[in-house]
């Protein structure tokens, strides 16, 4: 039996990858650099290093910038534009107080520690989660099952009796790899992008999560 829920935060309570964009493009236009949205999609759920990496690769960004540098920049930009909150993907708030009732929950996400707490502090939903970590907790972000391992720990509940909430594909790899469920809500990328995950849902709906965390396998 399922007893801790862990959510992802971006694109799975807050509709807050926009966040994300908005940092980058204001660190970017600093050194008059715009690059395509295609490049924002496909650097959904993954971290920052692995982001510039992808830009470099590609030739979007100037070999010789500092990685390091950048990021300190983006997550400087992010909080400040965290202070006003986000918008909470549809029905998650209720979402979350059901669940409560039932698991206990958990917050395991790629992004500053500080901006999540921010965006939860707005919500009014920190007193819900037993456990928040972020990259400030981890050595390896996701992909790496690493963030729910530690979270698993913290938890003091084994990975086998964990689910994981994601909504990208290196935070499903890293929910498998971990040994746990995992639910996918195609919130910001389609369907056939989550394949991985164990059940995948369109909009978050309590009856059919219960449903999954409680049937046999």
């Amino acid at each position: 039996m399922i007893k801790a829920v862990i959510f992802d935060l971006d694109g799975v309570i807050f509709d807050s990858e926009v966040l994300h964009k908005k940092a980058w493009e204001k660190v970017f236009g600093n050194y008059h650099i715009i690059v395509e949205e295609k490049y924002y999609l496909e650097g959904i759920g993954i971290s920052d290093v692995d982001f510039l990496k992808k830009l470099k690769n590609e030739k979007k960004i100037p070999e010789n910038f500092g990685i390091e540098q950048l990021i300190s920049e983006k997550r400087e930009k992010l909080l400040e534009i965290s202070e006003n909150g986000a918008k909470i993907l549809p029905g998650m708030d209720k979402f979350i107080k059901q669940l409560h009732q039932h698991y206990i929950l958990a917050v395991a996400s790629n992004s500053d520690k500080r901006f999540i707490n921010n965006l939860l502090k707005k919500a009014g939903l920190t007193e819900y989660f037993s456990v928040i970590l972020g990259f400030q907790d981890i050595s390896q972000p996701k992909p790496s099952p690493e963030i729910y391992l530690k979270c698993s720990e913290k938890l003091n509940i084994p990975t086998f009796f964990c689910a994981v909430i994601e909504d990208s594909p290196a935070g499903i790899k890293a929910a498998k790899a971990a040994g746990m469920k995992c639910i996918a809500i195609a919130s910001m990328l389609p369907e056939h992008f989550l394949s991985e995950a164990d059940l995948i849902i369109k909009n978050i709906d309590f009856l059919t999560v219960k449903h999954f965390l409680t049937k046999k396998n």
